[in-house]
């Protein structure tokens, strides 16, 4: 055994450290685990505070209950637009139903619809649409020589202006003077009713029928004659300027040939006709107002006059302008200035023989002005008086 140690003193050594290190181990690895299983865990608690409550009493108010609003309809029920007018002075009414789509608003008409309906009165003469045309007699008839009978005419384009001025700002328009063989428009297309447009139509209409001065109506072009004249075969030619009781400036129209004789055959659009043809042609509105003195077309004036020739010669021209569907063709509404001074039998006539089919054939409205002076207001009234106790009428 001692040869045994004494030959493997090194390797004794270790196994004793060995074994020393593997108790010490288990001993340690034991108080751990009694550590661990043994011992209760340990509590935590929050802390507790003290919290006093204020002396101020509080006052609670019961929540406010809040009551959904209904969404605003997009449609408004019909309503009356009521204009500041002068006293005594019979204007147009009008009411609004929808919302404007967005379009130009320079005017362009090329496929613009608005989508509202407005009734108009024009000159006791109702109508309803979205785009309107007025087409105005300015010629000897309504302007006269002196500044009495001059009153009628300018009276007429006061009312217009009003007229006009009283559209919403999303309806379509134009304006158009006539008399014979001229009709001169204040626009190439249909224009917005927008503030800036309404202006145009009194820039336009400014220099017309001035009640004093020596002149004979607005359609005596003197120098401008042949500019007018090369104008109408071009349209649309701005022509300006232009004598200073004329328009300030026009864009002249005459129907192309071929198209009168498609329509009429031989017999040519003169007068108002004229002007009712540039309207469907080139406007293409839903609703057309003719302010005029008396019946005129290709056949003759009067009792000479064809209206049925008319009436079919316009139901073709609309057929080609707004299709089969007579839904959309304009309705033609007529109003007869009966002169100043003379019974209104003879106007009413000329409504009722004459312009009476076509008002019948187109569902539009007539009726006659008996009396200007009915469309004057206080001061055209009194500066009326003036001028008949001065020039004896």
């Amino acid at each position: 055994m001692k040869r045994f140690f004494a030959k493997h003193a090194k390797s004794s050594a270790l196994l004793l450290t060995l074994s020393i290190h593997a108790a010490l181990l288990i001993v340690a690895t034991g108080f751990v685990a009694f550590k661990i299983l043994v011992e209760p865990p340990v509590e935590f608690r929050p802390a507790q505070f003290d919290r006093k409550r204020p002396n101020v009493p509080l006052k609670l108010k019961p929540p406010k209950t809040r009551t959904p609003k209904a969404p605003k309809p997009r449609l408004q029920e019909p309503k009356r637009i009521t204009a500041i007018k002068p006293t005594n002075v019979i204007l147009p009414r009008m009411a609004m139903i929808g919302v404007p789509m967005l379009g130009n608003t320079d005017g362009a008409n090329e496929g613009l619809s608005i989508g509202f309906d407005t009734e108009f009165n024009f000159f006791d003469s109702q109508a309803k649409g979205e785009k309107v045309c007025f087409i105005v007699h300015f010629g000897p008839a309504t302007i006269g020589k002196t500044p009495y009978s001059r009153m009628t005419g300018y009276t007429i384009r006061k009312r217009l202006e009003d007229i006009v001025g009283q559209l919403p700002d999303y309806a379509l328009f134009n304006v158009a003077c006539y008399w014979a063989g001229d009709t001169c428009a204040m626009a190439p297309q249909m224009m917005l009713a927008n503030p800036a447009n309404k202006e145009k139509v009194l820039d336009w209409m400014e220099p017309v029928n001035p009640l004093e001065g020596n002149y004979s109506h607005c359609f005596a072009w003197n120098d401008a004659e042949s500019r007018v004249r090369s104008a109408r075969n071009q349209w649309p030619t701005r022509v300006e300027p232009l004598p200073g009781y004329s328009t300030k400036w026009a864009y002249p129209y005459v129907v192309p040939e071929p198209l009168e004789k498609k329509y009429l055959g031989n017999k040519g659009f003169t007068h108002w006709g004229r002007a009712v043809a540039w309207s469907i042609l080139t406007q293409q509105p839903d609703t057309i107002f003719v302010l005029t003195t008396n019946y005129i077309d290709g056949w003759g004036g009067g009792g000479k006059g064809e209206p049925a020739k008319m009436v079919a010669g316009y139901k073709k021209m609309m057929l080609d302008a707004y299709g089969p569907d007579k839904k959309r063709w304009p309705t033609i509404n007529v109003v007869v200035l009966a002169h100043a001074g003379k019974d209104s039998t003879g106007a009413h006539n000329v409504l009722d023989s004459q312009f009476g089919p076509i008002v019948r054939a187109f569902h539009g409205d007539g009726s006659v002005i008996e009396d200007i002076s009915k469309f004057m207001n206080d001061a055209e009234k009194k500066l009326l008086r003036q001028y008949a106790s001065e020039h004896g009428e």
